[in-house]
């Protein structure tokens, strides 16, 4: 009997023993899922000679990448930076919305005026010196006449210069809907396509021949980025991804698409079959307008620095270059 309550005894207390030890085990917490670093290269200013990580505007000439930031104009060799702004090179601010190329010039819209940068030498125009009808630069283009378009902000409308002679174009004195102007774009016809606050205007020298919700299939007035695809014409706007081919207009957006925002920035084309849309919150989406497909990234499912996309352009080597708020990713 004795002996039976001392065995009772030691089990209970080995029972007791091997629960608290239980009790006591720490469940490990499982590591978390590396984000896939879909893109092969991330520039910042943490890792790179780039002047800031907000991007506004890429352009690609050869192996010469410039980009417009918010302190001022990186270029980049694939091996080396340099950086111009009001300190170095005369700049009248550091905040670099555009630029447009042609040879040993750079054009470079800032939001206190036009900057012709040749061969070292800084020349500013403005409202003060110029018939520039505003500061703010907004968007540049080059003619195939050699003609430089100005597209500027709120106010000012659109300019053209062709190194003596200036033409301004507001709703007061033309058929230009808006004075807001985001992109101009000219096509193999000589005709520019202007995006603008109120849809878009297509200038062919003489008329302006606009397009807004009312009297077309265009969703949304606000228009930010425009590119041709030969006959196609694709168009990035507030109300989603818009394609023109002839009289044909389709818009796709979150609605009837994978389009994962109708806030678009930018589109740009790589291929047929490629087509990169940049999206004010939503990342890059890239689409197949043959099957229909969509792929998106974010800042959650790849390495993307940034939600916020500014600028999609297309390199010599079919890479696309992804400028947001918070750095640049190649694709």
């Amino acid at each position: 009997m004795k002996n039976s309550l001392i065995y009772l005894i030691f089990s209970i207390l080995l029972l007791l023993f091997a629960c608290n030890k239980e009790a006591n085990k720490i469940t490990p917490t499982p590591e978390p899922t590396p984000t896939p670093d879909i893109f092969s290269s991330i520039y910042q200013t943490s890792n790179s000679g780039i002047a800031d990580n907000f991007i506004n505007d890429i352009e690609i000439l050869g192996n010469i990448v410039k980009i417009a930031t918010n302190n001022g104009l990186s270029i980049f060799d694939g091996n080396n930076w340099s950086v111009l702004n009001t300190t170095n090179a005369g700049l009248p601010s550091n905040k670099i919305n555009c630029i447009q190329s042609n040879g040993t010039t750079t054009w470079i819209g800032t939001d206190n005026g036009l900057v012709n940068y040749t061969n070292g030498i800084t020349t500013i125009y403005n409202t003060s010196n110029s018939p520039l009808p505003a500061n703010k630069i907004r968007a540049l283009t080059l003619s195939i006449s050699g003609k430089l378009w100005i597209g500027t902000f709120s106010g000012g409308g659109l300019a053209s210069f062709d190194g003596s002679n200036w033409q301004v174009f507001t709703p007061s004195n033309s058929d230009l809907p808006n004075n807001s102007v985001s992109v101009i774009k000219e096509n193999t016809n000589g005709d520019l396509w202007i995006g603008t606050g109120s849809g878009i205007s297509v200038f062919d020298g003489n008329n302006f021949t606009n397009y807004n919700p009312g009297n077309s299939d265009l969703p949304n007035p606000f228009v930010f980025d425009i590119t041709f695809d030969n006959t196609i014409i694709w168009i990035a706007t507030n109300g989603g991804l818009t394609k023109i081919d002839g009289s044909s207009w389709y818009t796709y957006n979150m609605q009837n698409s994978d389009l994962p925002l109708n806030l678009l920035r930018s589109v740009a084309i790589k291929s047929s079959t490629e087509v990169f849309i940049g999206v004010a919150g939503q990342g890059i989406a890239q689409f197949n307008p043959t099957t229909s497909e969509w792929v998106h990234f974010n800042f959650s499912n790849s390495n993307l620095p940034n939600n916020y996309v500014n600028k999609v352009t297309i390199d010599f080597s079919n890479k696309v270059w992804i400028a947001t708020e918070n750095g640049i990713a190649v694709y």
